[in-house]
């Protein structure tokens, strides 16, 4: 019987995983490749030797005619990359301008080796305690973007909590918000307009493309949508329909159900009697979609936050998103 392939798994820090890699529009590969050198790191330490064979079969590549491509790529992790959120010296580090890789040496020999060195700084950061992304390189390397890969290292930094950050609150767990300037960070662009970033109808927009390579490659099913009163992107998974909405009838996500009960009540009713009842009774009707228009309502209600109504509606799964 076959001996089933051991799976790679890197324990990426996350200042690194929070970093970026600037001045690389459209290209995946230094990406990879920093995924791959850390790999090997946790195994050797910050000094080792890979021939070109084994670079290549840690990148998931093939073909011959890609050995320039990893030495572009081995050129840009000697130039500097950003990491974040780490001390050094006694200090908080916001983030920090330095190479990868401080040293590339490349042997004539037959395997054609290349002996790498981490820069000191990078193994100053990543030797801290902290949370880190847990990573499978087989997987990451069937990614053919740069768009898919940033956003799925992404989804499993924040999937895996409690190795998150602050911008995500205790009770929003699976969601993650991004503003503009941030994405564009990620993804090494420059665009002024969310719309370049992200679009109903705009299937090659960075995000679009991204979500839509990393469901066919994982299965993974990743929201988005753009919140224009915060000027921020929502990102939310790893909840199953279940876990976001109270009954499979409800069309409204439980996180909002209060609030809209709230709403509807200041908007719409002029007295109750008894609020405790009255609030029950809405939502025993809106866990069973019994509610009069809650459609309508709740588009409203949408509207009232700066939400467009359309995008929060998921139409494969009939039902509110946000």
């Amino acid at each position: 019987m076959k001996k089933k392939a051991e799976s790679k798994v890197v324990k990426k820090h996350n200042s690194l995983t929070d970093g970026y890699i600037p001045d690389t529009p459209r290209k995946v590969l230094p990406d990879r490749l920093l995924n791959a050198l850390y790999y090997k790191f946790e195994k050797e330490g910050e000094e080792f030797t890979l021939s070109i064979q084994e670079l290549k079969e840690l990148l998931g590549i093939t073909s011959q005619k890609d050995d320039k491509r990893i030495f572009e790529a081995i050129q840009i992790l000697q130039s500097p990359i950003v990491i974040r959120d780490f001390r050094y010296q006694n200090k908080e580090v916001e983030w920090v301008r330095t190479p990868f890789l401080c040293r590339a040496v490349k042997f004539r020999s037959e395997t054609n080796e290349i002996h790498f060195k981490i820069e000191p700084m990078v193994i100053e950061a990543v030797k801290q305690k902290g949370g880190y992304t847990p990573l499978d390189l087989d997987i990451c390397n069937r990614f053919r973007s740069k768009y898919a890969l940033k956003l799925y290292e992404m989804y499993r930094r924040y999937r895996s909590l409690p190795h998150n950050r602050s911008d995500v609150a205790n009770d929003q767990i699976g969601i993650i918000k991004k503003s503009l300037q941030e994405l564009n960070q990620m993804f090494s662009t420059n665009h002024t307009a969310p719309s370049k970033l992200f679009g109903q109808n705009a299937p090659n927009a960075p995000i679009n493309r991204g979500l839509a390579e990393i469901e066919k490659v994982t299965g993974e099913k990743i929201h988005c949508f753009y919140d224009r009163s915060s000027k921020l992107f929502i990102f939310s998974w790893g909840r199953s329909v279940e876990d976001l909405y109270p009954s499979p009838d409800c069309i409204i996500p439980t996180s909002s159900i209060k609030s809209f009960i709230r709403w509807y009540i200041d908007h719409f009713v002029n007295k109750v009697d008894n609020p405790k009842s009255y609030h029950q009774k809405i939502f025993q009707q809106i866990i069973s979609n019994d509610f009069g228009n809650l459609e309508r309502y709740y588009q409203l209600f949408l509207l009232e936050r700066g939400k467009d109504p359309q995008k929060c509606f998921d139409t494969q799964l009939g039902k509110f998103v946000c």
